[in-house]
């Protein structure tokens, strides 16, 4: 088969896109921490990849928030501070309160007949997460939980901003979990907000889930100032 230039560039083009999307994951999860460098050479040995290919998925994540470019110096993992936790906690509240009251005028209007199954179905599954204390799985239906409710704000945009604030805030959103009475009182929460949605309540849609935010930070900023205390 012979490949023109122009197969080859799409090829590489998409090759570096699935590189982007694991350094994503990596990022999001952990496998390279805050402030870790970005170091082409072992990326590319492990993904089976070129170096040039690692270069230039790490570029295109310049403006995703998740690493720092410095100059003669190369890509950094991001280390997010204290102010843009504030910050995105507010971006997010404002998207995710805005797209629980859509979701709930949608229902009222029968555009989203399968949403309150869907929602009823993972709280179910968040309370027996949270019974055994299992953070890791409450964490995935956390996640599932708010992509439901942005799904059914019916708003492409606001679902796409919402997402890339999401990828930022992952890395220290665990902490804020991680303790199994603040799982029960995020379900409590969750609670609230569905209920909203399902009996198509606007306003107490949105302010249930601007609450479910403020009550979000709240939770991480007791754990952090913990683990401060402790470290001291």
């Amino acid at each position: 088969m012979i490949m023109t230039s122009q197969s080859i560039g799409h090829r590489r083009v998409t090759l570096a896109g699935e590189v982007r999307s694991e350094l994503e994951r990596m990022i999001v999860e952990g496998d390279l921490a805050g402030g870790e460098k970005m170091n082409e050479v072992a990326l590319s040995s492990a993904m089976g990849v070129s170096r040039g290919t690692v270069r230039e998925a790490i570029r295109s994540l310049a403006d995703s928030g998740l690493i720092d470019l410095i100059a003669n110096r190369g890509a950094y993992v991001h280390v997010t501070t204290l102010a843009e936790v504030r910050n995105l906690y507010d971006l997010r509240g404002a998207v995710f309160a805005m797209a629980c009251a859509s979701a709930a005028r949608r229902v009222a209007e029968g555009a989203e007949p399968g949403l309150p199954k869907m929602l009823d179905r993972n709280l179910t599954q968040m309370q027996a997460a949270a019974l055994k204390a299992d953070t890791a799985k409450y964490y995935t239906l956390n996640i599932e939980f708010h992509d439901l409710l942005l799904q059914g704000a019916g708003n492409p945009k606001a679902k796409t901003v919402y997402g890339n604030l999401v990828k930022e805030m992952h890395l220290y959103r665990r902490k804020g979990l991680s303790v199994p009475m603040n799982m029960e009182r995020s379900l409590e929460e969750h609670r609230a907000i569905s209920a909203a949605v399902i009996g198509g309540e606007v306003e107490a849609a949105h302010a249930a889930a601007h609450q479910h935010l403020v009550a979000g930070f709240a939770r991480y900023m007791k754990i952090t100032d913990r683990v401060s205390a402790t470290s001291d």
